[in-house]
């Protein structure tokens, strides 16, 4: 496959453990969406509690609901360095049918860093790169939900310490499973890569597996963890893994959920932790898949 560049045509050579995975995840597409029409003749399931689908929408992308969000996120790097980012996101939802919902997306963030000692802690605010999504969620039964969608990560950041200086596609689909009232897994794949570089960055490409679950608790309070793990093509397909771990409380009388998740790289790196602050309202007049 023939890719365009800034600095001319580049040979994009897929590498076979890739082409392994794409095969895959294309055929449990095929699968999945097969077993949607097998299921279109049964009855519509009884709906969750609104607060139960709104702790579970944080760690879960076949629940959609649309809401709208500020997240506050602190990154910890080794010698010093910092960068807060603070996004107001917003997400529409639609129904299609009784068993198929679809959305749009939209994360406006801003950014301060402060570079390492080496640097100077030089302090660097302003906008970051904007990202616009779309996607889709079925419900195969009671228990089985299956969706993804595909978002544009766009290079808008008003200075290149504050973005990634690409323009990258990122798809995912995700199959999850209530396996009891309080318990629920979604396994989900996640496959990047960059469509334009600027300022010298490398291409992009990587395929991202993770395992989110979510722990609902009594008075409308969960935890939700997830396992990651990235394999990196442009970088001799180098596999890295980070872990999850965050709490949410639902308010009472107020579509509101507040939320905390400490995130930790498994395998050293220059990032030490990141920890992110989310508060996110639900619109309860529309309702996912009844």
């Amino acid at each position: 496959m023939l890719m365009r560049y800034k600095n001319g045509p580049r040979l994009w050579t897929l590498h076979w453990a890739e082409v392994k995975a794409a095969k895959r995840f294309l055929l449990a597409t095929l699968v999945l969406l097969y077993a949607t029409r097998l299921l279109a003749a049964e009855p519509s399931p009884p709906p969750a509690t609104a607060a139960a689908d709104q702790l579970k929408a944080l760690n879960d992308q076949t629940i959609i609901q649309s809401s709208v969000w500020l997240d506050t996120e602190w990154d910890q790097y080794k010698h010093g360095a910092e960068e807060a980012t603070w996004t107001l996101g917003g997400l529409w939802g639609s129904r299609v049918s009784d068993r198929q919902d679809w959305a749009l997306r939209l994360k406006v963030p801003f950014v301060y860093d402060q570079s390492d000692e080496a640097s100077g802690h030089a302090d660097i605010g302003g906008l970051g790169d904007v990202e616009v999504a779309t996607g889709t969620a079925f419900r195969l039964s009671n228990s089985w939900r299956t969706g993804g969608g595909i978002e544009l990560h766009a290079d808008t950041a008003s200075n290149p310490a504050l973005g990634d200086s690409v323009w990258r596609l990122h798809s995912s689909w995700s199959i999850a499973h209530d396996v009891t009232t309080w318990l629920t897994l979604t396994p989900t794949a996640e496959y990047s890569h960059s469509i334009a570089e600027e300022n010298n960055v490398a291409p992009q490409r990587y395929l991202e597996l993770s395992l989110p679950t979510t722990f609902i608790l009594p008075y409308d309070w969960s935890i939700g963890t997830r396992y990651k793990a990235k394999i990196d093509f442009e970088n001799g397909d180098r596999w890295t893994h980070t872990l999850d771990l965050g709490v949410a409380k639902r308010l009472p009388n107020i579509p509101v959920v507040l939320s905390a998740t400490l995130e930790k790289t498994l395998d050293g790196g220059n990032k030490k932790f990141q920890v992110n602050f989310t508060m996110t309202y639900y619109f309860e007049r529309y309702h996912m898949l009844k």
